[in-house]
């Protein structure tokens, strides 16, 4: 909700600006029946009980939410009249906050903040008087510092001695003013996955993300029972892993999983509790991007950030294959495949796709991707599966015949098909193999050369694709096959049986839960916060000041959806960019959530065919939705798209300015300004020294660059909107543009510790107006500061100097940021 009527006076306590990290608190204080749905249960009359000259009694005359609140009628200018809220625990020192929505039908009406100690006994309270306008809901709140001895606080509505009128409440809350109000979004699904061999064929193994403060975890799944049979954490390490993308199974049967952001190596030796940190395969490189086996226990990696190549081997430990990077000029290597009966490894390598057939022996290498899909960046996966090669790549899975000579050595490729597949490939059985493509099972037969749609639902991207002969061999005979998916943020298992065409796709129970680091914090149309975690996605929602009291698990979360890197309201909807593919959606909230791209939400606009990957800004303006972009892995230009919310039209302008990505929006007068990064996509480095401030006409289709005032300075990360000119950062430094002129106003380092290096950044500053505090611009940057900014003086105070970072506004004025990676935190002031 959204109020435009504030009132705030508080009469008693000490304020404070803190200049320090704030000791996490429990989630919180739930006032019971704080909108009067249940009468006034939770309340008791603490003023004016028994006079006949006042009423105070739940009614239906009037609701802000739902269809009751509290009317307190007073005619009696002698008596005062109240109702108090249940007491709840409070401590000494600390500042509470009450918001209240009243309607003032004459007279006045005082929200009361009241303290107690553990006898009951009333030690002080504070108020705020409200007695125009009248005839409306406004929201009134009033806050003060909790003295000695307090352990209990309450919330009075009150008309004061003196006053005459009649008066209704709703909508009655309480907080500190600084709250951790803990998880919003969690990953219950694999990334790295492989199967058992031998005595542990039945399992699966699977590695459950982690993040700042939760290791990943490893779960051993039952394919019979459709269960996690336990869960182990990865060990921690100077460097924690975050995750796992790659994993396999050595012929030995021991199980390894390729980890990121350390680059480590892991080894759990199945049937029992722990697992081994080999260590980081190859110096520097923070990410194992997939894993393969070999002959003899060995097992083979891929790593970024210089494409490295290895072997694994439990006598000889690491061993560096090729020069690093294995190709020249590129960064991943990002899938592996193996060829035991030709002692051949495939590598999918990039940005600039290549995929190399590498001979173990002899050492050849040779390309064999087809040339139409070397602009792409990336192979998604390989496999190497009925003598034949399969590569995702692009969403297309090619199908590639590599014929040898007699000695072993390459003599040719051909390209013998390619299908639509978002998934790996199964091994082959009977001359078939199988992968997953827009939620339906595939069949491939490699003789014909054809797919098939079995039209067996298989929701989510699976992870990995094994064969098992199950216990229930009456409606699963022989083989089946089996998939591990990740779907709905939860662990998913696949069932399809080739004999009788018996499938079953269903959740796995007993999934391990992981906490996800919050990637984006907006604020909803009805104020509420939404959320949503790196890598995983999801939509956390929170209500403001309603949450539960475990800070440990989410309170209301929908998927799937994946990574968001944007997401802003405009006329009720909420519009999201999404991560991979440079996706916007528009979300009704008002509607259920239903999953598709015709669902709720729905898919508006892709711009991952025109080379964009990471949406970072969004604006709206003329009936339209902008969105400023990332360009993909390997490449430079981003872009700013336009949407017209009317006709569905979009438009792509790709390099918009030069080389740069589009970061920071605002729509003001009819055109549009952004700002820009001199970081391109992954895995490229910066060719233009400044970051620019661009002038965007939707009208004429043209634009205009800035240069900044200062130069060198690499990103310019916020645009907001202040009355009739643009406000901004840049680096650390805080402008004022004017649209009039198009010039600078002011340009003025305020955050020396801000600057990005020569590589830019793609996020940082947050800047926000609230209506109750209509003088102040307020801010985060660095991951480190929560601030404000006098809009006259251009003073920057800071409220907090460590471990804040985003920003968005309730309904309330009430401020929300990132701290600890996973939690969510409020400042009510």
């Amino acid at each position: 909700m959204k109020r435009l009527n504030w009132i705030g006076l508080p009469v008693f306590g000490l304020i404070t600006i803190l200049l320090f990290a704030v000791p996490a608190f429990a989630a919180d204080k739930l006032i019971t029946n704080h909108s009067f749905e249940s009468g006034t249960s939770g309340w008791t009359q603490t003023y004016g009980a028994g006079d006949p000259d006042g009423t105070i009694s739940a009614s239906t005359e009037q609701a802000d939410v739902g269809s009751q609140s509290l009317k307190i009628v007073d005619n009696d200018s002698a008596v005062g009249f109240g109702m108090e809220s249940a007491r709840l625990t409070a401590a000494a020192g600390e500042t509470y906050i009450a918001y209240a929505n009243v309607y003032v039908s004459s007279g006045s009406a005082d929200l009361y903040i009241r303290y107690y100690n553990s006898s009951n006994t009333y030690l002080t309270g504070g108020f705020t008087s409200v007695s125009s306008p009248t005839g409306q809901w406004t929201t009134v709140q009033t806050k003060l510092v909790a003295p000695a001895n307090t352990a209990k606080v309450a919330v009075l509505l009150y008309s004061n001695n003196g006053n005459t009128g009649t008066a209704y409440w709703d909508e009655v809350m309480l907080t500190k003013d600084f709250t951790n109000l803990g998880v919003q979004v969690y990953d219950a699904g694999p990334n790295g996955t492989t199967f058992g061999i031998g005595p542990n064929a039945h399992k699966a193994f699977a590695a459950v993300t982690g993040s700042e403060g939760y290791l990943p975890k490893l779960e051993v799944i039952d394919t019979n029972t459709e269960s996690v049979l336990s869960t182990v954490t990865f060990p921690g390490a100077s460097t924690n892993p975050t995750g796992a993308w790659g994993a396999a199974t050595s012929t030995d049967g021991s199980v390894y999983f390729g980890a990121y952001s350390n680059g480590h190596l892991y080894k759990h030796t199945p049937g029992t509790t722990t697992m081994t940190d080999l260590g980081q395969a190859s110096s520097g490189e923070t990410v194992i991007y997939d894993l393969t086996a070999g002959e003899s226990g060995k097992v083979y990696g891929g790593t970024y950030d210089s494409a490295a190549f290895f072997k694994y081997t439990p006598t000889g430990g690491f061993a560096q294959i090729g020069t690093k990077p294995f190709l020249a000029g590129t960064q991943y290597v990002r899938a592996l495949a193996f060829d035991a009966t030709h002692d051949v490894a495939y590598l999918g390598v990039g940005p600039n796709a290549s995929v190399l057939r590498f001979d173990i022996v002899t050492g050849e290498t040779t390309n064999i991707l087809p040339a139409a899909y070397s602009s792409i960046s990336l192979p998604g996966s390989i496999d190497y599966a009925g003598d034949r090669v399969f590569v995702n790549i692009g969403g297309t899975m090619v199908v590639l015949k590599v014929t040898e000579n007699p000695d072993g050595s390459f003599n040719s490729v051909t390209q013998e098909a390619a299908s639509v597949s978002t998934s790996n490939v199964s091994p082959e059985r009977g001359g078939k193999v199988y992968w997953a493509s827009q939620g339906e099972l595939y069949e491939y037969d490699i003789a014909s050369k054809t797919a098939t749609n079995l039209h067996k639902a298989v929701d989510g991207r699976v992870k990995r694709f094994g064969w098992v002969t199950l216990a229930d061999q009456t409606n699963f005979p022989g083989e089946t096959l089996v998939g591990i998916a990740a779907n709905n943020n939860q662990t998913y298992i696949l069932k399809y049986n080739p004999q009788n065409g018996a499938h079953r796709y269903v959740q796995v129970s007993g999934a391990a839960k992981i906490p996800g680091a919050l990637n984006m914090i907006a604020t909803a149309p009805d104020g509420s916060i939404y959320t949503s975690a790196y890598l995983t996605g999801g939509l956390g929602v929170y209500k403001p000041i309603r949450g539960d009291a475990n800070d440990g698990t989410e309170e209301t979360m929908f998927s799937p959806i994946t990574q968001i890197d944007k997401m802003a309201a405009y006329n009720g909807k909420m519009y999201i960019g999404a991560y991979p593919g440079g996706n916007l959606h528009e979300y009704d909230p008002t509607q259920p959530w239903v999953a598709g791209p015709t669902g709720n939400p729905r898919l508006l606009v892709s711009t991952g065919v025109n080379g964009q990957d990471r949406p970072k800004a969004i604006a709206f303006g003329g009936g339209q939705v902008f969105m400023g972009t990332t360009a993909k892995t390997g490449a430079m230009d981003g872009a700013l798209t336009e949407y017209n919310l009317a006709t569905g039209a979009s438009s792509v302008h790709v390099g918009i300015v030069n080389d740069q990505s589009v970061i920071a929006l605002a729509y003001y007068g009819s055109k549009v300004y952004g700002g820009t990064t001199v970081r391109g996509g992954y895995a490229t480095t910066p060719t233009t020294t400044g970051a620019k401030l661009f002038v965007f006409d939707p009208v004429t289709d043209t634009d205009t660059e800035y240069s900044l005032p200062v130069s060198g300075i690499k990103a310019v990360t916020e645009l907001i909107v202040v009355g009739t000119k643009l406000w901004g950062f840049a680096d650390g430094y805080l402008f004022v543009f004017n649209p009039a002129n198009n010039t600078f106003e002011y340009f003025q380092q305020k955050f020396t510790d801000v600057t990005y290096g020569t590589a830019g950044t793609y996020r940082d500053a947050d800047l926000v107006l609230v209506d109750k505090d209509p003088n102040y611009i307020y801010g985060t940057i660095k991951n480190t500061y929560l601030f404000k900014i006098n809009i006259s003086t251009k003073a920057v105070t800071n409220i907090l100097t460590s471990g804040a970072d985003m920003l968005a506004p309730d309904g309330y004025g009430n401020l929300y940021y990132k701290h600890n990676g996973t939690e969510l935190w409020r400042y009510a002031f």
